[in-house]
């Protein structure tokens, strides 16, 4: 018990260093050597772990996925109108984008080449599940009675699918992005198209 247990700490030493590194320099330019530097382990024991740089950013693509996947279970979990739910996954998916090591990188795995057989790698199964969360958020908003009648769930959840995945790529791009108050201000257009006025002051945005 005690060896697994430092082979987990060791694991995840690793899996913060590349994290940073990958943030940081991206996944070309990261070195193998800096990371297990950095993680305070022989490269040997990095070795152990993952046979290969390309092992070690799969993994970080994985441990971001996990990071934002359970943001998502949390939404879909949360009591009170879906839609307030809705919005506070949006603020809690930006600050994952700024503040969460691992998130950023594999964000900037997904969006600066890390690629397998031509096509891009990145946390495709978690970003995937994005829209996936917004449709169903947006349908039991629908059938509770908050959206105003005759809205079309199909385009509005495209139309927010769309502002989430644009979230991603700037954080990609530019670290502390995007802030809370960007968010909002996506939230304060798009909610009209949502929801009758009376009801708009009931939303925290």
């Amino acid at each position: 018990m005690v060896k697994q247990e430092r082979a987990g700490r060791t694991r995840q030493a690793v899996l913060l260093a590349a994290a940073e590194t990958f943030a940081r320099v991206g996944f070309e330019a990261a070195s193998l050597v800096d990371i297990s530097r950095r993680a305070g382990v022989s490269k040997g024991a990095l070795y152990f772990h993952f046979v290969s740089k390309r092992a070690l950013a799969d993994g970080v693509r994985h441990a971001a996925g996990r990071e934002v996947g359970s943001a998502a279970l949390r939404a879909l979990r949360a009591d009170g109108p879906a839609l307030q739910s809705l919005i506070d996954f949006s603020h809690e998916l930006a600050r994952l984008l700024r503040e969460d090591l691992m998130v950023r990188a594999g964000v900037r795995l997904g969006c600066r080449g890390s690629h397998r057989d031509g096509a891009a790698v990145g946390p495709e199964v978690a970003w995937g599940s994005l829209a996936a969360v917004v449709h169903r958020l947006l349908e039991r908003a629908a059938e509770a009675g908050e959206l105003c009648p005759g809205v079309d769930r199909r385009s509005a959840a495209e139309l927010l699918t769309a502002a989430a995945a644009g979230q991603v790529l700037i954080a990609g791009e530019e670290a502390g992005r995007p802030g809370p108050e960007a968010v909002s201000r996506l939230w304060t257009a798009a909610l009209p198209a949502l929801v009758t006025a009376e009801n708009r002051a009931g939303y925290r945005l």
